[in-house]
């Protein structure tokens, strides 16, 4: 059983403290609502995010994806990497997901993605090898840039993959829309259902 810590592994510097204001988070609510009453997350798990024009809004911390709202998402505008620790520069009330690493990872190496939606379906998370499903070499501790790497060095041999699996950590799903990645989520995991 893991014993790692729920501490965020980056500094969160506001330079804001207004919800981000994008119709499409109205859009990524209702995805939200739908993937919890599919069992594609559970409790607190899991965290989705869409690309803006400054950077990208991603869920809130310790929010539950079936109350999503516009007041428990943040625009995260910047990310810079210190010596000791990452800050990252956000837009919004809560302080993003813990995962915002990967995710500000992800777009960099992947521009024409538009969406991640970090689900814990975990049927899917256990048979990914048998349905031929890419999973990342090694499990890393949740939040951290060694799980980002890890997703970057799978992403690096096969830059048209739409999902995969983080080992012990859940199910990237990604694509150019918020339609498309959601789709994409609801087929893949609709499938072990």
């Amino acid at each position: 059983m893991s014993t790692e810590s729920n501490a965020l592994t980056f500094s969160a510097v506001f330079l804001a403290k207004y919800p981000p204001g994008d119709a499409r988070i109205a859009q990524l609510a209702a995805q939200a609502k739908k993937f919890h009453s599919l069992g594609l997350v559970h409790d607190l798990g899991g965290n989705l995010s869409f690309r803006t024009r400054l950077g990208f809004i991603i869920s809130g911390t310790g929010v539950s994806l079936d109350a999503l709202t516009q007041g428990t998402v943040a625009e995260v505008t910047g990310v810079v990497y210190g010596l000791n620790k990452t800050s990252v520069y956000i837009k919004g009330a809560v302080v993003p997901s813990r995962e915002t690493i990967l995710h500000s990872q992800i777009y960099e190496e992947l521009p024409e993605i538009n969406a991640i939606f970090h689900l814990h379906d975990k049927r899917l998370m256990s048979q990914a090898e048998k349905l031929g499903v890419p999973v990342t070499a090694n499990e890393r501790p949740a939040g951290s840039s060694e799980l980002a790497q890890e997703a970057i060095n799978l992403l690096k041999t096969n830059k048209s993959l739409r999902f995969f699996v983080l080992k012990g950590r859940g199910v990237i799903f990604m694509g150019t829309s918020l339609d498309e990645a959601g789709r994409l989520a609801e087929q893949e995991g609709g499938k072990q259902r």
